[in-house]
């Protein structure tokens, strides 16, 4: 008898009919008509449904097989670029070979054909700069390392000799650590104004600068340390470079964020006894004293730095500074023989102290000294953007008492100057230029404001002996512009030019309003401080918009009704940030329009129409000045 429990059922008819195609009566074990011709009669079990068995288990493992390959694919080509990046020689055999088993010959045929041909622009040796095509952003975020290490020389060459906030030999030790990169960055977007060869290319080399700005910002706004702030100072130069504008605020507002952060404005020492001890504070006045050498004198000369952006940038934009002067407890920066070297320092005093003119000479006299022009600059500042009620005698004359005791405080610290500060030194030194340029620059925004104020009044009247101080401040800083060769001029960073900016400005205020007889195409004195802002333009673009301001005025002195803009670029009140808005873009586009007061082909002179038609006289006159300097 046979077993009709098998796994799989059995057809309805034979192998034979099936053949035959002929009806079957599926009698088992043999059907009607293979009985009748007595032929064999079989039947074949039907397939069972679903996947054979193992199946799903042999896929598994094919997959397994493949993962494995791919991770040891990505590995092998990790290693390929860590060699290529270290400028080590790439394997000789190809990568595949190694991670290709028997089972994966077809792929290892396909894999021969692999071009690593696009992971050489990550390499900054093995790729030059000339293959990038031209334009397109690169894919490594900083220069090649020989690019890189000549940019690090240009900035101890043209930058920290006024902005000297790093320790050399450190730096070029430790500035390949993956913390200090940052710095890199800073670095790419300062000295790369400075690079002279045509590689890498301009656009590359601009792309470069986008991309280094973007990482210091990303990286300063979510850490708070010393290098990010060092990182974030040297931001705030470029930004100073560009000109007075939010971009350089912002920037300001967050070095000032860190300084009170950090707590760069005071230094403690075992000396130190607090006498009022606030109950809430961060800062512990302990840290400094466990501070190496190097990185205590790194973080003073970073706040000196933040401290003099800080002014710079407030008396550009018509503000008071952001720090305080009186919160400032910190030594002077140490000389440069002194890094690293345990010293006594000497410790800053908000109110510049007379020094004697005889007096032990150290090599950081003149950050010293340098350090306290720029207080005084702050002071100015604060007295110039100090509202006064004009019509109350009182306000006034309160106003001018402190003009005159800050001018006499001015001229005595002048005078007692020590000579080797206040002489021309033998060769070119960066800061020497830099503090009498910031002296004169005091003076300067002191007597224009007291010659032509903004808002007449009977009780604050245009001073005559404010004209005449005025002129002798910019000879003075006619003086030092024609004392430097032109290629020193790479040395002398924005604050600079803001100080020949101020200066070309005030001589043009005098010309116009007819203190200068001579009228010329343009005052002597003029020129040569012109010349210097437009050989600085090819570092700082901030200088060539202050040519163009100026610029303006002199190209259309010969108007009818004056110069283009004059009462706007005359009026006192007005900052090189004010001036920029109102006539910068005017400048820019006046080359593409129709000169105003031009003829057109019938020699009718145009309308004058508009806000800056007004008349060449302006404001001041010698009619209603006043002695009370």
């Amino acid at each position: 008898m046979y077993c009709t429990c098998s796994l799989a059922p059995l057809p309805d008819s034979c192998e034979a009919c099936q053949i035959k195609k002929s009806k079957c009566d599926s009698a088992r074990p043999t059907c009607g008509s293979c009985q009748a011709k007595g032929s064999s009669c079989s039947y074949r079990q039907r397939g069972q449904p679903g996947l054979r068995p193992g199946y799903g288990k042999a896929v598994e493992q094919r997959l397994n097989s493949l993962e494995g390959n791919v991770e040891k694919i990505n590995q092998t080509l990790q290693d390929v670029l860590e060699q290529l990046r270290g400028g080590k020689a790439a394997p000789e055999h190809n990568p595949a070979e190694v991670i290709l088993g028997e089972d994966t010959q077809q792929w290892q045929g396909s894999q021969q054909t692999l071009d690593l041909a696009p992971l050489a622009p990550d390499s900054p040796i093995v790729q030059p700069p000339l293959s990038l095509n031209i334009g397109i952003t690169p894919k490594s975020e900083l220069p090649p390392k020989a690019i890189m290490d000549q940019l690090v020389d240009l900035f101890f060459d043209k930058v920290y000799s006024w902005a000297p906030i790093f320790y050399r030999p450190y730096f070029v030790a430790n500035m390949q650590s993956s913390e200090r990169q940052v710095l890199l960055y800073g670095i790419v977007v300062v000295a790369f104004r400075y690079w002279k060869h045509s590689d890498p290319p301009p656009e590359l080399r601009e792309s470069y600068i986008r991309s280094s700005r973007e990482k210091i910002l990303l990286e300063t706004i979510d850490t708070c340390s010393l290098i990010s702030t060092q990182a974030l100072s040297l931001l705030a130069i470029d930004a100073l470079g560009q000109g007075p504008a939010p971009r350089t605020w912002k920037v300001m507002a967050m070095l000032h964020t860190a300084v009170q952060e950090l707590g760069l404005e005071k230094s403690h020492s075992l000396a130190d006894v607090e006498v009022d001890t606030p109950l809430v504070r961060n800062e512990d006045p302990n840290d400094d004293l466990d501070l190496p050498i190097v990185e205590a004198e790194e973080k003073r000369r970073l706040f000196w730095l933040i401290y003099r952006q800080d002014q710079f940038s407030s008396v550009s934009r018509g503000q008071a500074g952001t720090i305080n002067v009186n919160d400032i407890h910190l030594p002077y920066p140490a000389g440069e023989d002194e890094w690293g070297v345990p010293i006594t320092p000497t410790w800053f005093e908000a109110m510049p102290q007379l020094r004697p003119t005889v007096m032990q000479l150290s090599n950081n006299i003149l950050w010293r000294h340098y350090i306290d022009v720029i207080v005084f600059l702050d002071r100015t500042n604060q007295l110039l953007v100090k509202p006064v009620n004009l019509s109350l005698p009182a306000h006034c004359q309160e106003w001018q008492s402190n003009f005159r005791r800050l001018d006499t405080a001015l001229s005595s610290w002048l005078e007692n100057l020590p000579r080797e500060v206040r002489d021309p030194p033998a060769s070119f030194d960066p800061i020497w230029f830099m503090l009498h340029a910031t002296f004169h620059l005091n003076r300067i925004r002191m007597y224009t404001v007291a010659a032509f104020p903004s808002t007449s009044s009977p009780y604050m009247k245009p001073s005559s002996s404010g004209r005449s101080r005025c002129r002798e401040s910019v000879k003075n800083v006619v003086s030092l512009v024609t004392s430097i060769q032109p290629h020193e001029l790479e040395q002398l960073g924005p604050m600079f030019a803001f100080v020949v900016w101020v200066a070309s400005r005030s001589l043009v205020i005098l010309w116009t309003s007819g203190y200068e007889t001579t009228y010329e195409t343009m005052p002597a004195d003029l020129k040569p401080m012109m010349w210097t802002l437009r050989q600085m333009a090819a570092y700082w673009p901030c200088a060539q918009r202050y040519v163009d301001i100026i610029q303006l005025i002199l190209d259309t002195k010969n108007n009818p009704g004056g110069p283009i803009g004059l009462e706007i670029f005359n009026d006192t009140r007005r900052t090189a940030y004010g001036l920029q808005n109102r006539l910068g873009k005017l400048a820019r586009n006046r080359v593409n329009q129709t000169p105003v007061n031009s003829f057109d082909f019938l020699d009718i002179p145009l309308l004058d129409t508009g806000e800056f038609s007004l008349g060449r006289s302006g404001s001041f006159g010698f009619g209603m000045v006043d002695e009370w300097l």
